[in-house]
């Protein structure tokens, strides 16, 4: 497992390697990307995830040792209130539960104001190896300042999140120019993004090139126009996937 995350790498950046020099007319394209996922987990909690690695080293000088190791090796929860309106003065309707178990990834859960009910689910952009990304991330329908909305499921309604820290702000994810998706089953190319559009066309071999020699020529093609509301489910969830979650 890669002990460094790593980020996607635009068509662009790849081109470049292979030698190739593609660019788009200068100032085409809008430079806001489109708002479209915002990370569960706590930065601070995902160290804690290595910890099964590095286990002989925390308990190097321990005289209990098994005390030591249930202590590096149990379960860290981080808890975050959901709440009706983007303020925290709101009505809270229930709160987020993310587990963090060294060696086994992240797990999300959903508990309902008022109850003891745990509802597990999975999140819209999710990869069980952490050292990528991490993507542990939910679909964002809007946002203000560092709040952010969560279309429903699995609460009943659409709920307003709050990323206290700064670490935890950066983790939205929006989609620029370069990036790729997967979506109905063709993987489409991100010519042009706004907060809530993207220009897309299909996926030509050129544009993420990970084979020896030179990548052949991307062809001109016109790109199609896509409201949010042509790109989410009926819950308001994003029908869509991040492609190259691990580069190559």
């Amino acid at each position: 497992m890669p002990s460094k995350n790593t980020r996607r790498i635009s068509a662009s950046a790849w081109l470049a390697v292979a030698g190739l020099v593609f660019l788009w007319p200068q100032n085409a394209y809008s430079q806001e990307g489109f708002r479209a996922w915002v990370g569960l987990y706590n930065p601070a909690h995902l160290g804690w995830l290595e910890n099964e690695n590095r286990i002989t080293e925390l308990c190097a000088d321990a005289i209990a040792l098994a005390e030591c190791y249930a202590q590096n090796l149990g379960p860290r929860l981080s808890f975050y209130s959901l709440h009706q309106a983007p303020n925290a003065s709101s009505p809270r309707l229930g709160e987020i539960i993310v587990v963090a178990v060294p060696g086994r990834a992240l797990s999300a859960h959903f508990r309902p104001a008022g109850t003891s009910q745990l509802n597990s689910f999975t999140p819209d952009l999710f990869l069980q190896d952490w050292g990528y990304g991490p993507y542990f991330h939910q679909t964002v329908s809007a946002a203000q300042q560092n709040w952010f909305q969560l279309p429903m499921g699995p609460w009943e309604d659409a709920v307003w999140l709050h990323r206290e820290s700064e670490a935890e702000q950066s983790s939205l994810i929006e989609l620029r120019a370069g990036d790729f998706i997967e979506m109905a089953g063709s993987s489409f190319y991100v010519v042009d993004a706004e907060p809530d559009a993207l220009d897309l066309r299909a996926e030509q071999p050129g544009d993420h090139w990970c084979e020896e020699g030179d990548p052949p020529p991307i062809e001109a093609v016109e790109p199609n126009s896509f409201t949010r509301a042509d790109l989410i489910d009926s819950q308001g969830h994003l029908s869509f996937q991040l492609k190259y979650l691990k580069g190559c």
